[in-house]
């Protein structure tokens, strides 16, 4: 049986705009042609309904106001027939920010679900293999979330006999905050399926990431602050997922560097963590979209931490930071 919030829906058609996150509908197709990413800078991909007619809700947002380009409607004379029931995943992307933005984030349409799927459909980003990555790391995403279905990686143009096509429920900037729809499906799939397990204080470090301008100005000499004040220095990158959100889950104090890291955080930190939040980078719309998510998923004590000295003319190298600044702001904070 079909839930209330499958209905076909008169929003459902709506463009999507920046501003604000769709509402929390599902639009069901029969005989869905599903279209893989085009290879052009539009990257148009998504989901036609039997009658010829675009799914809007199937694009999905890529950057600050940039969504997937409508495809154009494919020769489906030869393409595979999928029996059964499916559920749309939307874009998938291999890089860790990126995948939890907007690659998981139709899943909550799984909560509370009155009939079971027969597979999750993903549309692979362009140039990547985004099937070995998703096999090596992000697979671990799926199974901490409760999805028990096949995935299936669309790389040609399909058919599905039955498709539900939820809405993006989170994303990039002013949909970072999530639905409350997409907030209680992954804290509650977070609680109920990784204890809590590490250190009490961790300092999550982007120091051994691979360029330098992905790492924090002085890296090592605030590694070496932290350690001094009891932190446990956290490379991310180097754990799987669930090991992350378990050291997430058991933090009572997290202090970091803005990046992907702390979009997972939230998902997983524990009501009353203190957080210390520092801007590495001059982006501040985006250091705010990652302090709105932390916020607006968790009750949590967030403490920015701005110590910015200027912008680098070196794109090849971080932001610098007055080191004397960040002390007394963490020590302000009550962190060190």
């Amino acid at each position: 049986m079909v839930g209330p919030m499958t209905q076909p829906d008169m929003r459902a058609n709506a463009p999507l705009t920046p501003e604000r996150l769709p509402p929390p509908i599902i639009e069901p197709i029969d005989n869905a042609v599903i279209v893989p990413v085009e290879q052009n800078d539009g990257l148009g991909c998504g989901v036609f309904r039997a009658d010829g007619s675009f799914c809007e809700l199937s694009r999905t947002r890529i950057s600050d106001n940039r969504f997937t380009a409508h495809p154009v409607m494919p020769d489906i004379s030869e393409a595979t027939k999928l029996e059964g029931t499916y559920l749309f995943g939307g874009l998938g992307r291999h890089h860790f920010g990126h995948f939890l933005m907007e690659s998981t984030a139709r899943l909550w349409a799984m909560d509370g679900r009155q009939e079971r799927f027969d597979g999750l459909v993903m549309l692979p980003f362009t140039n990547t293999d985004f099937g070995s990555v998703l096999r090596r790391r992000l697979l671990a995403f799926f199974e901490l979330m409760g999805v028990d279905m096949p995935l299936h990686l669309v790389k040609a143009p399909v058919i599905a006999e039955r498709l539900l096509v939820p809405a993006q429920g989170f994303g990039h900037m002013q949909w970072a905050t999530g639905t409350e729809d997409f907030r209680r499906y992954v804290r509650s799939r977070v609680a109920a399926n990784c204890k809590p397990q590490g250190p009490e204080k961790i300092y999550i470090s982007r120091g051994k990431l691979k360029h330098a301008h992905q790492q924090v100005d002085q890296e090592g000499r605030i590694e070496d602050l932290m350690q001094a004040a009891g932190y446990t220095v956290f490379h991310p990158q180097r754990h799987s997922i669930m090991a992350q959100a378990r050291v997430y889950r058991a933090a009572k104090v997290i202090v970091g560097g803005d990046g992907s890291a702390f979009h997972l955080v939230p998902f997983a930190v524990q009501p009353k963590t203190r957080i210390g939040l520092i801007q590495r980078r001059v982006r501040r719309d985006a250091v705010d979209a990652i302090a709105n998510q932390i916020t607006g998923f968790a009750d949590v004590d967030l403490q920015r931490i701005t110590p910015l000295s200027s912008a680098t003319t070196d794109q090849r190298l971080p932001d610098p930071i007055d080191f004397s600044t960040l002390i007394q702001q963490l020590e302000q904070s009550g962190f060190i």
